[in-house]
């Protein structure tokens, strides 16, 4: 499967696999045919196979999983990302509600509630969308679509405490919610941060930060299996898979680098708990001025997001996990060290390496870069069978492939005066 903008857009494609897909760092939809070849390599016929997203994020790769019939359990510890995956993953299909009525009548009566001034009115938007402080009010939306968050929100917490909402028929809400809660937001995609003004000084995307809030159905998908979900660090996950039949396949997408998933995406978090963190309702200048919860602190604190921590963590959690296969992608970008990590697959069996060239994420396209692309890579380890080739052979393969990607591309094999914009 291949991912083009113009047929898989998350808003409008009418594909299970991309729609209302969140926007995600890291996420692998450009990276789905490499994975698919990975999982073709490995000989298992999906159908009768079963597969685990140990680091589950925004679903792509466990929707993809699905749509290929495998039966699929969605992990990650987020708890957005549980309410993703159960949405998305868990769910075969949409459910009813209140004993009779249909998913997209209740998303309907959603949809005709009248904004109320909440938490997210208070916390997250200026109070005055025209003449707003940058120096003291946040921006992450316009008054109208945190005011129609707060209601949504807090209509489904009324349902919640009434027992009306079992855990699936909650996420077949807050799928769609999670999803309009980025796409209307005032950042370029995280939310540690937003534009100082509304869509920056470019007035960038505009069209989607000041439109209006519009809960969408869910595309949900019937692959005919049992599929399942959890919310466990991928090193515990892994402890509890060794009391059970073995997956077929599993992927790994650990974290590569010191950004974690919980303060980039907190406000996720706070439309999925809907818990109402004690923070300053406006910025006072002492490193609150986004509003980060501090749950991930004290409760997802990732060994992934530390150089010195990350290589011993996958080790651990390569010669534990129970699997016949361990499928993982990485970039030679990571904080694993390349020879660390095909090491750690080695020494539990067979590996192959996958490889494609990837453009770098930078701030600004106009900016050089002496290094503008890199190699994601996926390697594929049998555990049932021992490995055969060396070490350095795998780190030659993939240094060599980065040499010529780097080389090949036009701001670094041009000459200096035909570099691009320097400025």
């Amino acid at each position: 499967m291949r991912y083009t903008s113009s047929s898989h857009s998350a808003k409008y494609t009418g594909d299970f696999v991309f729609s209302q897909l969140i926007p995600y760092i890291g996420n692998k939809r450009k990276l789905l045919s490499l994975i698919g070849l990975a999982l073709e390599s490995s000989g298992l016929d999906p159908v009768n196979s079963t597969f685990l997203d140990a680091f589950s994020g925004s679903t792509v790769v466990s929707r993809y999983a699905k749509q290929l019939g495998f039966a699929v359990t969605a992990n990650d510890w987020e708890p957005y990302a549980e309410a993703l995956a159960k949405c998305f993953v868990e769910l075969n299909e949409a459910p009813t509600y209140f004993n009779s009525r249909s998913y997209r009548d209740v998303l309907a009566e959603l949809n005709s509630l009248a904004g109320i001034e909440g938490w997210i009115t208070t916390h997250l938007c200026p109070s005055d969308d025209e003449k707003y402080d940058i120096q003291r009010d946040r921006m992450f939306y316009m008054r109208k679509n945190g005011m129609r968050l707060d209601a949504i929100c807090e209509r489904i917490r009324e349902w919640e405490l009434t027992g009306a909402l079992n855990p699936l028929q909650l996420a077949a809400i807050l799928g769609p919610l999670l999803y309009q809660a980025c796409w209307l937001s005032n950042t370029s995609g995280v939310f540690k941060g937003f534009h100082n003004g509304w869509g920056g000084q470019t007035g960038t995307a505009l069209y989607r930060i000041k439109a209006d809030l519009e809960l969408e159905p869910a595309i949900f998908f019937n692959n005919g299996r049992v599929n399942a979900t959890s919310r466990l660090d991928a090193s515990e996950l892994a402890a509890h898979s060794q009391e059970k039949p073995p997956f077929d396949m599993a992927y790994l997408d650990p974290p590569y680098n010191q950004h974690p998933y919980g303060s980039n995406y907190h406000v996720l978090n706070t439309v999925t708990l809907w818990d109402k963190p004690k923070l300053s309702p406006k910025i006072t200048g002492h490193g609150d001025k986004s509003a980060i919860r501090h749950d991930w602190r004290t409760e997802r604190r990732s060994a992934y997001n530390y150089q010195s921590k990350a290589p011993s963590e996958y080790r651990k959690l390569v010669s534990t996990l129970n699997a016949h296969f361990i499928c993982t992608s990485y970039s030679t970008d990571g904080f694993i060290p390349l020879r660390e990590m095909i090491e750690a697959n080695r020494d539990r069996g067979e590996t192959k390496a996958f490889l494609q060239g990837y453009k770098r994420y930078r701030v600004s396209s106009q900016r050089f870069s002496e290094k503008p692309m890199n190699i994601e890579f996926v390697l594929l380890t049998d555990t049932t069978r021992s490995a055969t080739r060396s070490t350095d052979s795998y780190v030659n393969e993939i240094l060599e492939a980065e040499h010529t990607v780097i080389s090949a591309h036009a701001e670094t094999s041009a000459p200096p005066t035909e570099q691009g914009v320097l400025f």
